[in-house]
């Protein structure tokens, strides 16, 4: 496996997750109402910390396969 694909994907995730939020904001603009709150408690609000969790596992596979790959040459 190459470092760089975890890498490049963890990149993309964390943008993703910005992206997602940034257009939350807009969104709530526009919707303000039970089912909106519903669905940032229930979908949003646990998906933060998931993916900020799997971003903290993805860097330390990448350090590990790193360190691996270096003692492999």
């Amino acid at each position: 496996m190459i470092v760089g694909d975890l890498v490049s994907g963890a990149a993309k995730l964390s943008g993703a997750l910005k992206n997602l939020s940034l257009h939350w904001d807009e969104t709530k603009d526009e919707w303000r109402d039970a089912a909106c709150r519903r669905f940032e408690e229930d979908h949003l609000v646990p998906l933060e910390p998931k993916v900020h969790l799997a971003l903290d596992s993805i860097a330390r596979l990448a350090e590990a396969l790193e360190r691996a790959q270096r003692e492999c040459n």
